[in-house]
């Protein structure tokens, strides 16, 4: 196959969230001792961190032939949102899928869908965000995919699977009661959740094209009891849809909506690699859903287009030589009241995500409309991170993705001249009390946090970092950063970090370590009463079992706060920002002398 591969030639600060490749790619995998291929197709704009859909097409199927012949390259390109779709497109071994592989093969079909997932997870020329994994199948594929996903269900935000699909009931029966090592970013190797594959939910389309066999009403009965999905209503005279009545175990993170299976009858639907449903398969159903890290097994929650769901302002403007986005949240409450000035809060994303991501992983947009606040979630441009060790969410191969210029580096973006026209633009269109301007970010965005609580602490009342101390060598490189100045009042801050997040820094506070160095920095610039501590074994609080927090006062206020969350990987969730806004920004302002005041 001539696959039709592009590059770019470094990031061009007209054109900064441009990806670095686009274009088709053939890709190999060993399974079993076999090497297996699968192509990838990137579209041109395709946005960072972006959605992905597995294909595995029926028995005869190439993957040149899908990509070439189905209308999956065009949905790709054709995409009216920002974001577009990456394909990832299987094919079955010498053209034939086995699909009566047993639960425990270990060099079959579904392990070479797993090893494909971990593949595309290395970033080597793009990014899917692990909220948006997505899977489909066809026919003999789509068994495959039936089972491949039963084997990781906290993997994939949803599956689709066209043709007399179903899984006999062995290998069901030996899935669903597997119990889950691997829960969505939380690793639990001695399973102390006691959580099985069958209680992971999976929203899944099942379109049979005929009258369905007994495997195939059991494997949807099956998904059905994952998502707990026991409400039926009928979509259309081909569909109906089954939805979640309880409440989810995770309510403030999870929606019961987005706990949904469906069953169709649509005659032919397989021909030509599901030309007749693809769209509604990915417009319809897998998009609309993502399943984001947080709690064990993930949280799934319904996917909101932030222009065109929510409402948002998308700008997109030259600042200091670059283009830079932001998104920009007025809930009705400061729309209907536009000379009543309103707090804002900055809401900062991770490294490889853009502020269309964090929209809906950190969930302030719905606090914005309980309290009447004004969010706003800038974007990254692509950038590269230097001078740290290798972890897991950034190698040294990984491609060029979004992340924060903190470092003030020469040939990137100045940060603070972002932030500052941001600040400076919202004032000047709305009115805003600029006694109660707050920052928040998680993870690369929980560094540029700190900084901004440094380099600019008379613009803001409080600052939250979440995944929220100053970690590895980026932190001390942080501190290098000549913009940040000498503290001549308090900041306030509420640190948080996940007890899942041990390859990059412990949570627990002990001698000299990340946490205990990153408190003791922030007692100093707070210029707390008394010598910092050295031991962080005292006074800890436990909210709802699973938040433990520690609070240091200044004159009665909580001036410096530090959580860990038992069981939360290196994640954020809309109770974290929940919990800053009622327990900590809500009740700080900067008054007029630049002094911080705490308000019960």
């Amino acid at each position: 196959m001539m696959c039709r591969q592009f590059a770019r030639n470094g990031v061009d600060p007209a054109r900064p969230d441009a990806p670095m490749f686009y274009g088709a790619f053939e890709e190999f995998v060993e399974v079993g001792g076999r090497k297996r291929r699968y192509i990838t197709y990137i579209p041109e704009n395709a946005a960072a961190s972006t959605a992905g859909l597995m294909l595995l097409p029926e028995d005869g199927r190439t993957a040149e032939q899908v990509l070439e012949e189905s209308v999956w390259q065009c949905l790709a390109d054709g995409e009216l949102c920002k974001e577009k779709l990456i394909l990832c497109i299987l094919e079955a071994e010498s053209g034939v899928w086995h699909t009566d592989e047993p639960y425990d093969c270990r060099d079959g079909d579904a392990a070479y869908v797993e090893a494909v997932f971990q593949d595309i997870c290395r970033r080597n020329r793009f990014c899917i965000h692990e909220a948006k994994y997505y899977m489909a199948g066809y026919r003999q594929g789509a068994v495959i995919a039936h089972k491949a996903v039963l084997k990781h269900p906290s993997v994939y935000a949803g599956l689709a699977c066209v043709g007399d699909s179903g899984v006999e009931t062995a290998y069901r029966v030996a899935a669903d009661g597997k119990l889950c090592t691997d829960l969505c970013g939380f690793e639990d190797p001695d399973a102390r959740q006691g959580i099985r594959a069958g209680d992971i939910p999976v929203p899944v389309w099942m379109i049979a094209e005929g009258e369905p066999e007994a495997d195939w009403r059991e494997t949807l009965s099956d998904w059905r009891a994952h998502c707990g999905a026991d409400a039926a209503s009928r979509r259309d005279r081909e569909t109906i849809c089954y939805t979640r009545t309880a409440q989810t175990p995770y309510p403030e993170n999870q929606e019961s909506a987005a706990y949904r299976v469906w069953e169709s009858r649509i005659p032919h639907a397989g021909d030509r690699d599901g030309a007749l449903v693809n769209q509604r398969i990915w417009k319809d159903f897998l998009y609309g859903v993502r399943r984001w890290m947080a709690d064990p097994g993930g949280s799934l929650r319904l996917t909101r287009d932030p222009v065109r769901d929510l409402g948002m302002e998308y700008r997109y403007e030259q600042v200091n030589g670059w283009m830079r986005e932001w998104y920009i949240y007025r809930p009705r409450q400061v729309r209907e009241a536009p000379s009543r000035p309103a707090p804002v809060v900055l809401a900062l994303h991770g490294y490889t995500c853009t502020g269309e991501i964090y929209i809906g992983n950190s969930g302030w947009h719905e606090i914005a409309d309980r309290y009447g606040l004004i969010a706003v979630f800038p974007s990254a441009v692509f950038g590269t991170i230097e001078g740290a060790r290798e972890n897991k969410a950034a190698k040294k191969e990984n491609t060029a993705l979004p992340a924060w210029n903190l470092f003030a580096k020469p040939d990137g973006p100045d940060e603070i001249r972002f932030v500052r026209h941001i600040l400076d633009t919202l004032c000047a269109e709305s009115a805003v009390d600029r006694s109660r301007v707050y920052v928040t970010g998680h993870s690369m965005g929980s560094l540029m946090t700190q900084l901004l609580a440094m380099a600019m602490p008379e613009e803001f009342a409080a600052a939250a970092p979440c995944s929220g101390v100053l970690f590895e060598e980026l932190g001390d490189r942080l501190l290098e950063n000549p913009a940040i100045r000498q503290p001549q009042n308090e900041m306030p801050i509420w640190m948080f970090v996940g007890e899942q997040e041990p390859w990059l820094f412990p949570h627990l506070p002990e001698g000299d370590n990340k946490p205990a160095e990153t408190i003791r920095l922030w007692w100093a610039r707070n210029r707390m009463p008394g010598p910092a501590p050295r031991s962080f074994t005292e006074g800890w609080t436990v909210h709802r079992e699973r938040w433990h927090d520690l609070t240091f006062r200044k004159a009665g206020a909580p001036a410096i706060r530090y959580t860990w969350v038992d069981y939360l990987p290196h994640a954020t969730m809309p109770e974290m920002s929940l919990r800053i806004w009622e327990e900590f920004f809500a009740h700080w302002t900067r008054g007029a002398d630049g002094k911080a005041v705490w308000r019960e």
